[in-house]
């Protein structure tokens, strides 16, 4: 197991939401904290919960922002994945001291409380283009990138104890979409976003909540969630998570997930960001079986981010660096190695126009030295 912890410090330090980065604290506006009832819809009882992972609390509760303008976020948090004996035998709980222990989230945290955010939860940041807006956030605590709807029976690979883990991410956010229904008065602007494994949440709940609001502008930012993995390693975690995608929006050959929403929603705006050699995303890679990480992922985002840039209503940043996620933290304000201020290109996504792509100069070689 030692291979795997190193791999889970490098993966899930990272996409812990930096808290604690910047001494001021949340605008005067509240947030309130909801725990969603079980639910029955399409005669199916949905019953929100964490992974249910050995010592854990299975709690599980979202927040809610009422803003003054006519827009909203809803914010799917990230933190990690697993999706076999290995890999969910290795959570983050919440008694656990550093960010760095577990390769998932398997319980909400204290750090999960978007007051202890920046970035996009600074509202007191004048320069932040959504500090006005309504907010809709989707803790994560299920280690299914949000999509999950299966109960998974695992075995520690050490012990040989059998565990079980509730991958019921996807199934939390219909309960969560079905208390917007009764409480989000539509926008006239709607951003769909996540960091890590919530851009994945992101894009895959995307046409749910396009249904329930299909009025107004919309747009899609996936925060640090490329979609680069290991060939045969999307069918496996699918499978242990029960993933059921719609084929009418993404088909069933395993294209790009984002290019499918960008053609399926042509008026609407799709985005990405990601630094040339986020080691989260790497580690990732590594885990799920992929060779040459160093260069091989940078390589494969690349060629991704190229592909989906021909589609007209995509855009991208691309910033230098292996740092992992933008929006919840301070470096949403200084970012600049795109050839533009992040902050601005992120403003100008949400304006009239949509912004250029932008990409670092001379940023793609492999690093020099390499963890994995």
């Amino acid at each position: 197991m030692r291979l795997w912890h190193c791999l889970a410090a490098l993966a899930l330090a990272a996409c812990s939401a930096q808290a604690g980065e910047d001494d001021r604290g949340a605008s005067s506006s509240a947030w309130v904290e909801v725990t969603p009832d079980p639910v029955r819809l399409d005669g199916e009882l949905f019953t929100p919960t964490c992974s249910g992972a050995p010592e854990t609390n299975s709690a599980y509760r979202f927040w809610y922002r009422q803003g003054r303008a006519d827009g909203l976020v809803v914010f799917f948090d990230g933190g990690g994945a697993c999706w076999d004996d290995v890999t969910c035998a290795v959570p983050r709980r919440a008694r656990d001291r550093n960010d760095d222990d577990g390769l998932y989230k398997a319980e909400l945290l204290p750090s999960d409380n978007p007051n202890t955010m920046q970035g996009i939860f600074d509202l007191a940041n004048a320069r932040n283009p959504v500090r006005d807006w309504s907010f809709v956030f989707v803790p994560y605590c299920t280690g299914d990138v949000h999509i999950g709807a299966a109960t998974a029976h695992y075995t520690d690979p050490d012990t040989g104890a059998p565990y079980t883990i509730q991958h019921r991410g996807g199934d939390n956010f219909r309960a969560i979409l079905h208390w917007m229904s009764g409480h989000v008065s539509h926008p006239r602007r709607l951003l769909v976003t996540g960091s890590s494994a919530g851009a994945y949440g992101a894009a895959a709940h995307y046409p749910a909540v396009r249904d329930a609001y299909p009025e107004g502008e919309a747009i899609m930012l996936g925060d640090a969630g490329q979609g680069v993995s290991a060939p045969g390693s999307a069918g496996l975690r699918n499978r242990a998570w029960n993933y059921r995608s719609s084929p009418a929006i993404f088909g069933t050959d395993g294209d790009d997930a984002i290019a499918r929403l960008a053609t399926h929603f042509p008026h609407d705006r799709f985005a990405q960001y990601t630094t040339s050699a986020d080691i989260t995303q790497r580690a990732y890679y590594a885990l799920t079986g992929g060779e040459r990480t160093c260069s091989a992922w940078t390589e494969a985002m690349a060629a991704t981010l190229e592909q989906r840039q021909r589609t007209p209503n995509f855009r991208s940043y691309l910033a230098a660096g292996e740092t992992h996620t933008i929006l919840r933290r301070r470096l949403f304000y200084s970012e600049q190695s795109g050839s533009a201020s992040f902050v601005d290109w992120f403003a100008s996504l949400l304006g009239d126009d949509a912004p250029e792509n932008r990409a670092c100069t001379d940023c793609l070689a492999a690093p020099t030295q390499c963890a994995f």
